[in-house]
């Protein structure tokens, strides 16, 4: 029944936002008063869903099926109706996401579609960005789903670059509202996880305009990284900020002034897990291959007795692939 219910709603609301009458037949879009019947729409569609908690496979499909069925009827509005009814009623979507995993469906649905995920990940962002504090809340349900809703974002640049300069206009301040938090927080692996997630999405693609928002932050970033990884104290903290320091979303040749900062955490990242380890090789041998030698030998002395110990380590590490890289370097 909901989902025929739903079927038909899809057709009036596009409808409405795209066929008027009269004088009006040229305009596209709704009036004041049907952007409120839509919210109205929203609010109450919305807690339909109470009636699935089914666990089986099939129950669990074919509520992701309304759900996005559900999401389809807003992605026929026109942009400036679907911009109003989200601004203003996004924290009932929210509330939603807290109470029940499932609505996560939603918002997936708005950031794959494109004729709408541009808008949507505006509007979200600008929603999430003002709870970063709220990320501390990660032992409660809402830190972790403000997590996993930045996670989708910036996964989801790299199928719909035109998100790009959309998240370009967050950069500076998600990357300096996290390192704030982490400096207070007792607990602060939540923005670590933030900061790890956003570095590997950026580094992932040649996304031009978000490198160049990350070059103007480079130096109080790396800095406050190292500080952070000098007074952690628990090792999975140490580790999470030890790919940090290294994965930092820059090229070499803006790096080039930091890198004496990032000598420690590099014999961190040898003394580490095997993740750790592969990392801390990549970028070592990267260094090697590129940078000239009257500059980066006189770096490494000053980690050389922590350093050659390390790289000794993995050519008796049993694990090949590391021993190659490590006898590579030497």
């Amino acid at each position: 029944l909901i989902k025929t219910l739903i079927v038909a709603v899809r057709t009036v609301v596009w409808s409405v936002s795209n066929v008027k009458g009269g004088g009006q037949a040229h305009m596209r879009g709704m009036q004041e008063h049907e952007c409120l019947i839509t919210a109205k729409l929203l609010k109450h569609g919305l807690k339909c869903f109470s009636i699935y908690s089914n666990t089986e496979p099939a129950g669990i499909k074919e509520e992701k099926e309304i759900l996005e069925l559900f999401a389809g009827v807003f992605t026929v509005l026109d942009e400036r109706t679907f911009r109003d009814v989200f601004t203003l009623n996004l924290h009932v979507l929210f509330q939603h996401l807290l109470n029940k995993d499932s609505v996560i469906h939603i918002p997936q649905h708005f950031l794959s579609n494109q004729a709408v995920t541009k808008i949507f990940t505006d509007i979200l962002l600008h929603f999430l960005v003002a709870r970063i504090k709220d990320l501390s809340n990660t032992d409660k349900r809402e830190g972790q789903v403000i997590l996993n809703l930045f996670r989708i974002i910036f996964h989801g640049i790299s199928t719909y670059p035109e998100n790009e300069p959309v998240l370009k206009l967050h950069v500076r301040t998600i990357v300096i509202a996290c390192l704030k938090h982490a400096m207070q927080e007792k607990r602060p692996t939540s923005y670590y996880q933030l900061l790890k997630n956003f570095f590997r999405s950026v580094s992932s693609g040649k996304y031009e305009l978000l490198q160049k928002e990350f070059i103007q932050l480079l130096k109080n970033l790396i800095e406050n990284l190292c500080k952070l990884l000098k007074e952690a104290q628990e090792e999975d903290t140490k580790e999470l900020l030890v790919e940090l320091c290294l994965t930092v979303p820059a090229r070499l040749n803006f790096l080039l002034p930091h890198i004496p900062l990032l000598m420690k955490p590099l014999v961190q990242a040898l003394n580490g897990s095997n993740e750790m380890v592969h990392l801390g090789l990549k970028k070592l041998e990267s260094w090697v291959e590129n940078l000239q030698p009257n500059y980066l030998d006189p770096l490494l002395q000053t980690v050389k007795d922590d350093l050659m110990p390390a790289l000794y380590k993995q050519l008796q590490s049993g694990n090949n692939a590391f021993a190659v890289n490590a006898i590579r370097i030497l």
